[in-house]
């Protein structure tokens, strides 16, 4: 009679990167449309929580899925909170250009940054294309880029904390997956 219950562990290496992939494409879809709900002083500024899943995906996977993570969440959030266009249309390209950078700065620095910095460049980066989308296709006055100055601020100090709450999912992921391989080698019985 064999065991029907399936661990992590017993997966190949390519279902337990789709099963991350999973993951993070869900913590970023539910932090998307939970944080519509988080009030900030400048309007139309997020915490950036969904970028989490973003984060995770580029320093525990890869370049595809940091980009399947982006591009899933980028359609997925406006779709259920509404204002598709309008969202996908400003926050599509944000969100893309913000984790091609993240992307090469990790990649240029990796073992010599954390997260924390890895957020405060995605949440500069988003913001500065948002604005720039924005006033080519929807405020067309050059005023609007008076603002970009405070919500960049604003965003890099977001891009902080968010990335910093990527860390700590990112040690607690690792410490979990080391704890499942230890146990894992102690109950093996080959």
């Amino acid at each position: 009679m064999s065991n029907a219950k399936t661990k992590m562990t017993d997966l190949t290496p390519s279902q337990d990167r789709t099963a991350l992939i999973g993951v993070f494409t869900a913590l970023s879809i539910v932090f998307g449309i939970a944080e519509n709900f988080i009030g900030l002083p400048l309007p139309g500024l997020r915490l950036g929580l969904a970028n989490i899943g973003i984060m995770l995906a580029i320093t525990m996977l890869d370049f595809k899925a940091a980009f399947a993570v982006a591009f899933l969440k980028a359609i997925i959030v406006p779709l259920v909170t509404g204002n598709f266009i309008v969202k996908v249309s400003i926050g599509l390209p944000a969100t893309l250009a913000s984790t091609f950078l993240m992307l090469t700065y990790f990649k240029l620095c990796g073992r010599f940054i954390t997260s924390v910095s890895m957020g405060a460049l995605g949440g500069l980066v988003h913001i500065t294309v948002q604005f720039f989308t924005a006033g080519t296709f929807y405020i067309q006055s050059p005023a609007v880029y008076g603002l970009l100055p405070y919500f960049a601020a604003v965003s890099a100090a977001c891009g902080v904390f968010t990335g910093y709450a990527a860390l700590m999912i990112e040690g607690y992921l690792k410490r979990s997956q080391e704890r499942s391989r230890k146990n894992d080698s102690e109950n093996y019985t080959g």
